[in-house]
């Protein structure tokens, strides 16, 4: 499990935003001692991160609880750029939000900006005036990070967002809810690592990638089914992207897997499908075959993916260059899987996965700490570092199973 102090610190404002929406009333369920552990936290982690005094969080609609609070985390900021992050609730009236928007904007108008994250904008006419700043004076609102996500969709006064995002403001990290900005929206030309929020389709997908060509990472979340072949949809080619990640998948995205060309592609993330073991089955074996970048992948996550331990088996024997598994399944995968990577082989093929340097196993109760102490004995040997088609394979370097390091 990855240490909370190991996080980027933008993750961490993030985290605290959310737990300080708590003390502020936005759940008032939430135990008094939960809070106290939180804030005990918090004064550890800023210790060793004095750049999270510079994170604003605001939830509009009890902004004049926050005033002071906000006003004086301001003033502390320790660096000449903010990070901000506004929640815009739910039962809140236009008047209300604008006036808070604009409490905040008066604390916020004359530092720099470095990130800007807006969560369920309920009223986008409310936020005109933060945009309008940006559009006015583009050189000081120059962020590496902006954020729009919304489950309800956007309004008519989402218009001067999308206009202050044609500044050039830098932004590299972009996260977007589907309906916020068009397909050809020139920022989509310049951001390196880019995440698609809602129920993306794999055509509104592709249509987006054609314009984002400097990609470096991909994340996709709730994308929805469609249909598994149209002639008419372009191949995307994202010649430095290294880094794709589904996230909440009803199916295997066959038709976006398919349509895309990653010649540098190297982690491979699946995070929850949803579709029968025998659907997941079939698609993943016909995706080797259509999608060729599959097999040059360095690493792959599976976490609460439906498929059987055969079709994982048969997928590991066609990643001749993995050097890196973590599989999180509950009941499905067993010691077959350990058994078949620590077995000796008696054909030239080789070993299964013979590059394989680091492997994570997790709720995965059908695998023994005998099976792993098998797999340790057998996969770590004093030999030297050797290509996929030699009878070796390299040295795990780092084995996991259950949060327990076995090596």
């Amino acid at each position: 499990m990855t240490s909370i102090h190991e996080l980027p610190a933008e993750v961490l404002g993030i985290i605290f935003f959310e737990f300080t929406e708590q003390e502020g009333g936005w759940n008032r369920r939430q135990r008094p001692e939960d809070l106290a552990v939180v804030c005990r936290m918090w004064k550890e982690l800023v210790r060793g991160y004095p750049e999270l005094w510079s994170c604003i969080e605001v939830n509009l609609g009890y902004m004049r609880e926050k005033v002071e609070r906000i006003r004086t985390k301001v003033r502390m900021a320790k660096q000449s750029s903010l990070a901000i992050y506004i929640h815009c609730g739910y039962g809140f009236t236009s008047e209300n939000l604008t006036r808070d928007v604009q409490i905040l904007y008066d604390l916020i108008k004359n530092h720099r900006w470095r990130a800007l994250s807006i969560f369920d904008p309920r009223y986008g006419s409310c936020l005109e005036i933060i945009f309008r700043h940006i559009i006015d004076n583009p050189q000081r609102c120059r962020m590496t990070s902006f954020h729009m996500e919304s489950r309800n969709g956007f309004d008519a006064g989402m218009s001067s967002a999308r206009e202050a995002l044609r500044q050039d403001l830098g932004i590299s990290h972009l996260a977007v809810s589907i309906g916020f900005l068009e397909a050809s929206h020139p920022l989509f030309q310049s951001v390196r690592h880019l995440q698609l929020l809602g129920k993306w389709s794999s055509t509104a997908v592709l249509g987006h990638l054609q314009e984002a060509t400097s990609l470096l990472s991909l994340r996709v979340q709730e994308i929805s089914g469609g249909p598994e072949w149209n002639d008419s949809i372009q191949t995307s080619i994202l010649p430095d992207l290294k880094s794709l990640e589904f996230k909440l998948c009803h199916q295997f995205p066959m038709l976006l897997m398919q349509r895309l060309e990653l010649p540098s592609m190297q982690h491979l993330t699946f995070n929850t499908v949803s579709c029968s073991i025998k659907q997941g089955d079939e698609q993943l074996k016909s995706l080797f075959p259509a999608a060729p970048w599959l097999t040059q992948i360095k690493s792959l996550t599976l976490e609460d993916v439906q498929i059987s331990e055969a079709t994982l088996l048969f997928a590991l024997r066609r990643l001749r260059l993995l050097e890196d598994l973590t599989i999180s399944s509950r009941e499905r995968i067993s010691c077959r899987t350990t058994k078949a990577l620590s077995q000796k082989p008696k054909t030239p093929r080789g070993w299964l996965c013979p590059l394989l340097e680091r492997i994570k196993f997790e709720n995965c109760p059908r695998i023994e700490e005998r099976n792993m102490v098998a797999l340790v004995r057998a996969r770590v040997r004093d030999i030297p570092d050797v290509g996929p088609n030699s009878l070796h394979p390299v040295r795990f370097r780092k084995v996991v199973w259950e949060g327990q390091d076995m090596v």
